[in-house]
């Protein structure tokens, strides 16, 4: 998704009458590019539209979708293809540049009789596992499993890409990547049928560059000249900006920043240290007391924190669990020692786990079910945040309350508790 380059920053400064005609002038060549693009925008409406004969299907959220259900009532649909390949670590910089826009637009475009939706060749769990982490709300399906990013000219085959050029942007094209950027548009009438009413690559969604736009306004523009490996490589996923490697842009797939698990290995041995410090104030001679006939005791309590981690990353491995084969209740510890013992264990368990995890293990699906009923699929990495750590800590603030109506001080967890100030 190449841009223009920048011109250097102009540095002559004149009186406000002499700036003042100097903008006049510029404004009749602005008048007479919106009167050329309104003109444009006209042409582009009265280009002829082409039959959609091939029924595709796509890999949504809730299931299989259908390019006519991405219309969601609407005659109109804009589809954005976004550079996002299988086995990716994750999606394009500067797709991402342009998503950030995504979600506020929706809003407006369906007031006018149109949908939107995105779409890329990666697996549906990769997709998802990238959206929540880049905090994006758009309609977002998987065309993996059809010929959709094919027919338009985002994927390229093997033959393709074994031959070098790439037939791109209604030509062919040196492009070093499997994937492409794009956008397409659709129509259906009033009998269902679905029409392909045009399609942009390259520079052609520069004008979907909303950044751009306000750069563009400004006296240095993208200031992107001399900008090496290209003129993006400045552009990071929003979540970036500390530093970091170049983006790689549209030319190939992104640079790989480490493991998807290294950031949750390094929040669960910080974690471990909190939890260590709250086990620890559980006193002996309570283990049989529980605040409630219906809860669970102290020690059943603490010793189902110390199993936690361990016990849950090691049952991410696999596939799935089905809980009618689960046992609720935990043991009952006579001593401490079980505890602390339970939890060392528990520890070099999870973080065993963490440290071989794959990025392709961790992307790939897990599901909860009850007998033949699924309850839930997700990445394995989103079942790790949510039974294992979410888990552990929801069971921990319980611990803390259980200490309170015991009348035991409650130690420093994120910061300063009734009975401690790391502060003072």
């Amino acid at each position: 998704m190449a841009t223009a380059a920048s011109e250097k920053l102009t540095t002559k400064a004149v009186p406000k009458a002499e700036w003042l005609t100097a903008r006049t002038k510029l404004l009749e060549k602005e008048k007479e590019f919106t009167r050329l693009r309104d003109e444009l925008s006209r042409q582009r409406r009265e280009v002829p539209l082409e039959k959609i004969e091939k029924q595709y299907v796509f890999d949504g959220p809730n299931g299989k979708v259908t390019l006519a259900d991405l219309f969601d009532g609407r005659s109109q649909l804009i589809v954005y293809h976004f550079m996002f390949g299988p086995g990716w670590k994750e999606g394009c910089p500067s797709c991402s540049f342009l998503a950030d826009n995504f979600d506020g637009m929706r809003t407006h475009l369906v007031q006018r009789d149109a949908a939107f939706a995105v779409v890329s060749r990666a697996a549906l769990p990769e997709i998802e596992t990238f959206k929540k982490r880049m905090g994006w709300r758009f309609p977002w399906v998987s065309s993996n499993t059809s010929d959709f990013n094919y027919d338009y000219r985002v994927s390229f085959s093997e033959d393709e890409l074994a031959a070098g050029k790439r037939p791109y942007n209604f030509g062919t094209m040196d492009f070093s990547s499997e994937e492409g950027p794009g956008l397409s548009v659709f129509y259906q009438d009033k009998q269902g049928e679905i029409f392909h009413t045009y399609s942009t690559y390259a520079r052609g969604l520069d004008i979907l560059l909303t950044t751009y736009n306000y750069l563009d306004l400004t006296p240095k523009g993208r200031d992107e000249e001399g900008m090496v490996p290209h003129c993006m490589a400045w552009v990071r996923h929003h979540d970036r900006y500390a530093g970091g490697e170049a983006a790689a842009c549209c030319s190939g797939e992104p640079e790989k920043t480490g493991r998807m698990t290294d950031p949750m290995l390094a929040e669960f041995q910080e974690e471990t240290a909190v939890t260590k410090r709250i086990l620890e104030r559980v006193p002996a001679d309570k283990l049989t007391w529980r605040p409630h006939p219906r809860s669970m005791s102290l020690g059943q309590l603490a010793i189902h924190i110390a199993m936690v981690p361990g016990a849950l990353a090691t049952l991410a491995q696999g596939d799935g669990f089905d809980v009618s084969q689960a046992n609720f209740e935990p043991p009952q510890p006579k001593t401490l020692q079980e505890i602390h013992d339970a939890f060392a264990q528990s520890v070099v368990a999870s973080e065993k786990v963490l440290n071989m995890m794959t990025d392709q293990a961790a992307l790939g699906t897990w599901t909860l079910k009850r007998g033949d009923r699924e309850i839930f699929t997700q990445p394995r990495m989103g079942v790790m945040r949510s039974i294992m750590l979410n888990h552990w800590y929801h069971h921990r603030g319980q611990l803390s309350v259980y200490l309170r109506l015991l009348d035991v001080p409650v130690p420093v967890v994120y910061g300063p508790s009734a009975d401690e100030n790391p502060f003072v």
